[in-house]
């Protein structure tokens, strides 16, 4: 008996502490007062209009409630052009939402702190080599021992590089930024002090130990164009000489007045570049050879030209066509909506998704892993990707299960048919193939079903649905109904014939042209033939643009004073918006107050009569879901 007081006890506390944060019912259905402030919220006023606003609101929340819950119940939100529209909307917003999940915030804002400076970096790298990870393991220590006993770090690169490029440039890697690097190797570098080195990393590739050497404010980027003049590799110092004198020739050319431009499409050897005038676009720190970079970046102005300088593929000559340097500051929001582009481009966010799939969506989406003979399955895959008949094989079938989701079930159909499209030989490697389809498979379901599991996708999608739930219910019940019942629309113009008066107002030409010049042209032109505006309109093409109607006088965008005579003409003003300029021709005076005809009404009689309709729309509403206010927790909402 103590336990059922207790739970009855229990029952009216949970029920009045759930009612205590409803707002407002209508019919059964409740709005707590944090979905009414959340909405609220989106579009704040001054702290001074908020209690006058709150109150207005409240009964304009109320009215949206009552009718998308009268779309919904006359369900039209079950039409198929409804529920592609919702699709579309989600695949639309998935991808934002996914990238916000793994954290893209925060990796634009690393990338972006990052890309502030430029790090000198050096390494000593060890391959490994015929898969011998021990010996590369001992070799890399050994250099570490090295420098820890003292020795000079390019002393130590060049003697115990296993790579013959790092050893002739005694480990030097040049100046890199944000991006140059993989996310890996960044993270490594990025932590480093100056003058500092790592502890030996393990890459595919093989062991490292980098070092900051020094930084720099980041030098941005540069656009350039160039001219080559190439060089076969093998190429004799005697013919080189010649190379450079041509080379030499062309830039006193271009100091002498020839264009770059013709310079490159007549000479430069670079064949993607040369007939668009030498331009090869952006390039940024550790782009290119770090002795290529040092010559662009020793540009200082605009329009600048490098001397013809030397590398392997033949001689240079080098043009600034525009510095954009790094953005120091996290306010810049161009800046950092850039830097968010590179970011879902690069590879960083690829794997901050991956960890986000195994750490949670292969939880909430409930994956699991079906039984079935995987030596069958083996070959089964196989004779899928060797296109083999697989009717040899019992075991499995294209309909055989091989894991699934929560509403989902994956078949090896699915799986021939992801294989095939990436291989056409045995698998090297069929388990960590199978892992990939595992991941592919979840991200799809994921992005498919996401929302099912993101609290972000279900508002908005919410959002969406019910402002098209709401559309469609106001073009039932009011706008269409409005646009449809001309007699009704006429009924209503009759009984208010009084509101819809002409005020002082004329017949006119309202004229737009693009310039003041042309404007000047055109007004002469009307004044002298002004029955002809058509044919003037017609010969100014896309710059001029003339209107014929009736306007109230307050309904011009002129400052000028304008008089009510047949023939009067505005002088040609500047528009506030644009660079045009506007005049207006008066055709036909009314400066009296007359009757609006029910055509020249129309426009406003269906606002008018829509708004009627509106009215009336929402009492019945009221009656059929009943409205209770909690004013004990409405007082409390500010």
């Amino acid at each position: 008996m103590k336990f059922l007081l207790l739970f009855i006890g229990l029952s009216f506390s949970i029920n009045a502490c759930l009612f205590s944060q409803t707002l407002f019912l209508y019919g059964d259905k409740r709005v707590s007062k944090q979905s009414f402030l959340k909405a609220f919220n989106k579009n704040p006023p001054s702290k001074e209009e908020r209690r006058k606003a709150l109150d207005e609101y409240l009964g304009l929340y109320i009215n949206y409630k009552l009718k998308v819950q009268a779309g919904y119940d006359e369900g039209l939100n079950t039409q198929p052009a409804f529920a592609q529209e919702s699709k579309t909307f989600k695949k639309q917003i998935a991808d934002n939402i996914i990238n916000d999940e793994a954290g893209i915030h925060k990796l634009t804002e690393e990338a972006f702190q990052r890309g502030m400076k430029d790090i000198h970096v050096s390494q000593v790298f060890v391959e490994i080599k015929g898969g011998d990870t021990a010996k590369a393991f001992q070799q890399i220590n050994l250099a570490y021992k090295a420098l820890q006993a003292g020795k000079a770090f390019n002393v130590v690169s060049k003697e115990f590089s296993t790579d013959e490029a790092t050893k002739k440039t005694q480990g030097d890697l040049g100046y890199i930024t944000v991006f140059t690097l993989g996310y890996d190797f960044e993270n490594q570098i990025y932590t480093l002090k100056p003058n500092n080195y790592s502890r030996p990393y393990h890459s595919s590739f093989g062991y490292h130990i980098f070092k900051n050497m020094n930084e720099r404010p980041a030098f941005g980027r540069r656009k350039i164009a160039q001219i080559l003049i190439s060089m076969p590799p093998d190429v004799k110092d005697a013919e080189k000489k010649n190379y450079k004198s041509l080379a030499d020739s062309i830039y006193q050319l271009i100091q002498k007045g020839s264009t770059f431009e013709s310079m490159a499409t007549q000479y430069s050897n670079d064949y993607k570049t040369a007939n668009n005038g030498g331009l090869i676009g952006e390039i940024g720190v550790g782009d290119y050879d770090t002795a290529y970079e040092k010559k662009v970046f020793s540009l200082k102005n605009v329009g600048e030209v490098t001397k013809p300088f030397e590398s392997p593929f033949g001689f240079h000559i080098v043009k600034l066509l525009e510095k954009k340097m790094a953005s120091r500051d996290l306010n810049d929001a161009n800046a950092v909506a850039l830097m968010k582009q590179q970011v879902e481009k690069d590879e960083r966010l690829a794997l901050f998704k991956k960890k986000i799939l195994e750490n949670r969506w292969l939880v909430v989406t409930k994956f699991k892993l079906a039984s079935y003979d995987t030596n069958a399955f083996r070959r089964y895959t196989d004779s899928n990707i060797l296109g083999k008949i697989t009717n040899g094989i019992k075991e499995i079938s294209d309909t055989t299960i091989l894991f699934t989701f929560e509403k989902k079930k994956i078949n090896a159909s699915d799986w021939a048919v992801y294989i095939t499209k990436y291989l056409n030989k045995a698998l090297p490697d069929y388990s960590a193939k199978f892992k990939e389809f595992i991941n592919y498979s979840c991200t799809l379901y994921y992005t498919d079903n996401i929302d099912l599991y993101s609290e972000s996708m279900q508002e908005q999608a919410q959002e969406f649905d019910e402002a098209n739930v709401l559309f469609a219910a106001m073009d039932r019940h009011v706008w269409g109904k409005a646009g449809s019942d001309v007699s009704a629309l006429k009924d209503y113009y009759s009984k208010h014939k009084d509101k819809y008066q002409w005020a002082a107002s004329v017949t006119a030409l309202y004229v737009n042209c693009k310039t003041k010049a042309e404007a000047v042209d055109v007004a002469a032109k009307i004044k002298a033939t002004p029955l002809q505006w058509r044919s003037i309109a017609t010969a100014g093409g896309n710059d001029i643009n003339i209107d014929s109607s009736r306007y109230e006088v307050t309904q011009l965008p002129i400052k000028q004073f304008l008089e009510f005579k047949e023939g009067f003409e505005t002088i040609p003003e500047k528009n506030p918006n644009d660079d045009g300029f506007t005049f207006v021709y008066v055709l036909q005076p009314h400066p009296q107050k007359e009757q609006r005809s029910f055509e020249d009404a129309k426009g406003m009689v269906t606002n008018d009569y829509q708004e009627v309709l509106e009215v009336q729309w929402i009492e019945s509403l009221k009656k059929q879901y009943p409205i209770t206010v909690n004013q004990s927790v409405w007082k409390t909402v500010q």
